[in-house]
């Protein structure tokens, strides 16, 4: 497990160093090791997302909710990638198995709401930002509706609520 660790640790600090390149040599050489390592494949998906790479980042995500699917984390960065991407399909079916998981944050409510939305489910949507809401310090949670342009279409939700 040393050699592993090590390798994670400095993936960790390459990819903190914006050094993509290297962060995902040695984020690949731990995969090579332990081909079921979620958190390889979790850190694989941030690297490729954090360097703009957004669809080699949705194919590791999905690694890693395929190896821990009871992992909501991992949904909601799956899901996440899917949005970023304009599939609101697929990034509704990822939020909606998050939603059904032990403790859900406030975001997988309100990035769920935010699919919905965008695929014309507005009455559905409503539901999944009333959750959100219920869950999170209200105040915040308002805040970042009206100042992220992502969830421009959410904001009339907001105020039927």
């Amino acid at each position: 497990m040393g050699k592993e660790s090590d390798l994670f640790q400095r993936a960790v600090i390459a990819l903190s160093d914006s050094d993509y390149e290297r962060a995902e040599k040695l984020t690949k050489e731990l995969i090579d090791l332990d081909k079921k390592n979620v958190d390889a494949w979790s850190l694989l998906a941030n690297i490729h997302k954090q360097s703009g790479e957004i669809e080699q980042a949705t194919e590791a995500a999905k690694q890693a909710t395929d190896l821990d699917p009871k992992n909501v984390q991992n949904w909601n960065n799956l899901g996440h990638l899917y949005l970023l991407q304009s599939n609101w399909e697929e990034g509704e079916k990822c939020y909606a198995k998050a939603a059904k998981l032990p403790n859900p944050s406030p975001t997988i409510y309100l990035n769920h709401a935010w699919a919905l939305i965008e695929l014309g489910k507005e009455k559905e949507a409503q539901q999944q930002l009333k959750q959100a809401l219920d869950q999170a310090l209200e105040d915040t949670l308002s805040e970042t509706i009206a100042t992220d342009d992502r969830y421009t279409k959410l904001r009339p939700l907001l105020k039927k609520i």
